[in-house]
């Protein structure tokens, strides 16, 4: 679209907001990994500052139940096939996993995330790489009362549709999404996989959550690495070197394939 008007919407905007620019923007958070489930991830926005994302494990809510196989008890020499989630009928407590928070730096394009690797180990990880290439369309449409733009860009492996708001003149959006001249108001991956859409914005009054302290320092690829090979063999060996332990581990998430991938991929 015109790249002109886009700049003059958002002048006229910041003048509106420029006594407000610090906002709770809560969204509503929507995973299709297996079961549809909904919980709720809160954006801190304060100006000047990274912005922070807390994902609040405990409000999920499943929305569509799917049957699940019973655990199976391992056996010596036997095939255990493990899988995730609750057995049927029993609906799974996630208020178990501890909450997440994002941090991103606009500025640096960096990111610092509390993550962890079941429900104890938790870590600082350290994602240094962020970089998007939004391609700005002229196609419109109202979320909230707000008229939004819709943008696209692909990041490590995955294509994603963003709509942002020049009506509100924030570089921010969920997860680890910025860079548009406005708030990304509902975004999602090309499969639907995640989708983030509006829930209510809000005046900042509280202090911003990140609470880091005594975790582990560790790089994004060290973190993916340690995740994968714990998931892919949750068990680590305990069975017993006749038993074959046989996993359902996927890796999912937004990120498909990282830049070390990548470069393995070239060589």
């Amino acid at each position: 679209m015109n790249k002109t008007l886009l700049v003059l919407l958002c002048f006229c905007c910041q003048m509106v907001f420029a006594q407000t620019n610090d906002y709770k923007i809560t969204y509503k958070q929507f995973l299709s990994y297996g079961d549809k489930l909904q919980r709720d991830a809160v954006l801190y926005v304060k100006e000047n500052q990274p912005t922070v994302m807390h994902t609040l494990m405990a409000s999920t809510v499943v929305l569509k139940e799917k049957e699940r196989p019973k655990l199976p008890e391992p056996t010596n020499g036997s095939t255990v096939i493990i899988r995730s989630g609750a057995e049927k009928g029993k609906p799974f407590d996630y208020s178990v996993f501890p909450d997440n928070y994002m941090k991103v730096d606009q500025q640096s394009n960096k990111n610092v995330a509390i993550d962890y690797i079941g429900t104890k180990r938790g870590f600082i990880v350290k994602d240094d790489q962020l970089k998007y290439t939004w391609k700005i369309t002229s196609e419109t449409k109202k979320i909230k009362d707000y008229t939004c733009y819709k943008a696209t860009t692909t990041f490590r492996g995955n294509n994603f549709e963003a709509w942002f708001t020049p009506d509100i003149p924030i570089n921010a959006g969920p997860w680890k999404w910025y860079g548009l001249p406005g708030l990304i108001v509902e975004v999602h991956d090309v499969e639907k996989k995640e989708i983030y859409l509006l829930e209510k914005v809000e005046k900042l009054t509280e202090e911003i959550p990140f609470p880091s302290e005594k975790l582990k320092t560790t790089t994004l690829k060290d973190f993916v690495i340690e995740k994968d090979d714990f998931f892919g063999n949750p068990l680590g060996g305990t069975l017993g070197r006749d038993t074959t332990v046989t996993s359902n581990y996927k890796r999912g998430g937004l990120e498909k394939v990282y830049e070390w991938e990548e470069e393995t991929k070239k060589q």
